[in-house]
């Protein structure tokens, strides 16, 4: 079902006769925090996912866009992996140690390796945009929308500090709270990313999917 207003749908009034009683539509729009505690909660407990991704990337400068797909998983409290199918061999791999990052679409002979210095979770989307949401985020409630095949509630987060991105817009499944679509809005870039086959915390996740070997001849460049 679509949504029919922003906040209050309109008071329709029509006379059809001296005796009529005006009648009043009232459509109330979904709290757009509440929505997000709910699948945060549902994410609450949750240790590992994995699932199956496009993902979409627009950098406006250079009129530039590509669109790539794979497999995401991760596990707390610091391994994640993007690992490509399409462009075949791209991967985005956190050991716990260091950031891989490999295109050999651009340049097969060259691995960068990037340590980390942080707290855990860099990469960790759902950490990101669940954990606390209403201390870092305005949540605004959008609209009702259907992504492949799945009805979603579309949300706008704000960050309430200085952030690397200037929002993000999460789209929820209404059925199993789970995440179906990120978009982030960085300065010139915006990144989407569309969820299939959602998995918490599989149980046939394998620790190997975490670790990159480099690919014999290419050259690790540290950072």
């Amino acid at each position: 079902m679509r949504v029919r207003g922003l906040l209050l749908a309109a008071v329709l009034m029509i006379a059809v006769a001296p005796a009529a009683v005006p009648s009043a539509v009232t459509a109330q729009q979904p709290d757009g925090l509440g929505v997000l505690e709910r699948v945060a909660a549902r994410y609450a407990g949750v240790t590992s996912l994995c699932a199956d991704f496009v993902q979409h990337l627009e950098v406006e400068m250079i009129s530039l866009e590509r669109t790539g797909s794979g497999q995401m998983c991760q596990t707390q409290p610091d391994r994640f992996a993007m690992r490509f199918s399409e462009p075949a061999g791209v991967a985005v791999v956190i050991d716990g140690e260091s950031i891989w990052l490999y295109y050999p679409s651009n340049d097969e002979a060259v691995v960068i390796r990037i340590r980390v210095t942080g707290p855990p979770g860099g990469y960790d989307l759902h950490r990101e945009f669940l954990d606390r949401p209403a201390e870092k985020y305005t949540v605004e409630y959008e609209a009702e929308e259907v992504i492949d095949g799945h009805e979603t509630q579309r949300l706008r987060l704000t960050p309430k500090q200085r952030s690397s991105y200037v929002s993000v817009v999460l789209w929820i499944d209404a059925g199993t709270p789970v995440l179906r679509r990120i978009r982030i809005h960085e300065d010139g870039t915006v990144r989407t990313i569309t969820l299939s086959d959602v998995q918490l915390g599989p149980a046939d996740l394998d620790p190997a999917f975490f670790t990159f070997t480099v690919p014999p001849g290419a050259d690790v460049i540290s950072r």
